[in-house]
């Protein structure tokens, strides 16, 4: 019995000097955790801004294009705009928006902006999309 009562105050004696490992495990795994849950939340987050800044920047283009279409397709002077037009709309309707890691995302994205500046070049017009982010103040004088 007095081999058992000794087993029983080692065992005391063990979780009281092991206790700073268990309490540095439980610690890193909260930390752990906690990290994971707030770096899913900024991710998510940066995610939503980033697609929808794009996603504003598509709109954009697609439905200035539209109307700039509309107004233009029986003017036989505009012709070459048009078709610079009907262009970027099959750009835009050919973008991989399934897969946001994809490079050819913003390659093409770039091809449509360099569009809208050469029709911007054929029209005489400067008009261009800018995004406004959010929290952003204007200046005023």
């Amino acid at each position: 019995m007095q081999v058992f009562r000794m087993a029983e105050k080692d065992d005391i004696f063990h979780d009281i000097v092991m206790s700073e490992e268990r309490f540095h495990q439980e610690g890193f795994s909260a930390g752990l955790n906690v990290g994971r849950q707030t770096g899913s939340q900024e991710g998510w987050k940066l995610g939503w801004q980033q697609g929808s800044a794009i996603g504003s920047e598509i709109g954009f283009y697609s439905g200035f294009c539209s109307i700039l279409l509309e107004k233009l397709k029986d003017d036989d002077n505009k012709q070459r705009v048009c078709k610079v037009l009907q262009g970027i709309l099959t750009t835009l309707d050919d973008l991989p928006l399934t897969d946001p890691t994809n490079q050819e995302l913003f390659d093409k994205l770039e091809t449509v902006r360099a569009k809208v500046k050469q029709v911007n070049s054929l029209l005489s017009i400067n008009l261009e999309f800018h995004s406004k982010k959010q929290g952003a103040k204007e200046m005023s004088f």
